[in-house]
């Protein structure tokens, strides 16, 4: 495809597979490998207590093929989503922009799309990515999926997710160590690294245990040993990282054990639930954060072993 390509197509909604009312746009705008979608629904168009999922989709013979985009968001008078992706591989998935022919929406009680062309869209015969979570291949990341990543961060959301975890206080690299005894810690030599170079925010549990968390933004994650922490090589992961532009690295201690563990930014919801153990992100931790403003955000979280 050319280096610059942008264009605006409209949402209807759908019912039993038939085409009904206008709902709202989306814009496209892709220049090399970088890619931006902007999805807008009128605000009258879904339910206050509704969520709305979005995908990308590909034309695969009478059927759709969808690739998960993020949900949709109450902002600015309107539910909204927007993020930035390569062209070649929308959000690290099987197809690109080229191959794609329009978003998808679905919602609790509704469901919008978007078509690229003038072609009918079979609403009614839509394959999302659900469905095949547990057979799929996971693609391991490279340095331009993390530039993908670094283009994808947003002031906006920079300022909405700066939060830490718990009732969290800025510490010292030197108040990582503690004077107790404590279990073997085969990762301390790389957990030693990170605390060097960036800043760890430490917190208690209520049973007494420690956890400290590093936070990794997007111009961050090119500097860590990916192949020692696991990072890039799972699509639930990618998806958290490329919506809200950071990850954290978390290490918890107790008399009996350290553990250490990856968190991937997200809204608790029973179906994120279900595709976010698909994956291995079986724990979900609230953010208590004063900054945090987004309902029910937090981290889903997964031992790193």
């Amino acid at each position: 495809m050319s280096d610059y390509k942008r264009f605006v197509s409209y949402i209807y909604g759908y019912e039993q597979g038939e085409k009904r009312e206008s709902a709202g746009f989306v814009k496209v705008n892709a220049r090399g490998n970088e890619c931006k979608f902007w999805v807008h629904v009128n605000e009258d168009r879904i339910a206050a207590e509704e969520s709305c999922r979005v995908y990308v989709f590909m034309r695969r013979k009478e059927r759709l093929q969808g690739q998960y985009l993020g949900e949709l968001e109450k902002r600015n008078g309107a539910w909204e989503w927007s993020g930035v992706t390569e062209t070649d591989s929308l959000m690290g998935g099987s197809f690109g922009l080229a191959e794609s022919g329009g978003v998808y929406l679905e919602g609790d009680n509704r469901v919008f799309a978007a078509a690229w062309d003038d072609l009918p869209v079979p609403a009614d015969r839509f394959d999302p990515e659900e469905r095949f979570a547990r057979q799929a291949v996971e693609k391991p990341a490279g340095e331009s999926e993390v530039r993908a990543a670094e283009l994808a961060l947003e002031e906006e959301r920079q300022e909405a997710e700066e939060a830490g975890v718990g009732s969290s206080v800025q510490e010292e690299t030197a108040a990582e160590e503690q004077t107790a005894p404590v279990p073997a810690d085969p990762r301390k030599e790389h957990w030693t690294y990170l605390t060097k170079r960036f800043p760890v925010t430490r917190y208690v549990e209520g049973n007494g245990a420690e956890v400290y968390s590093i936070r990794l933004n997007n111009r961050d994650l090119s500097r860590i040993p990916r192949d020692k922490w696991e990072l890039g090589n799972n699509s639930f992961l990618l998806h958290g990282y490329y919506q809200y532009g950071h990850l954290l690295l978390l290490r918890r201690q107790t008399e009996e054990d350290i553990c250490y563990y990856i968190g991937v930014p997200g809204v608790y919801n029973e179906r994120e639930q279900e595709i976010a153990s698909m994956f291995g992100f079986d724990e979900f931790k609230v953010v208590k954060g004063p900054n945090t403003r987004q309902k029910g955000f937090g981290y889903w979280c997964r031992t790193l072993r």
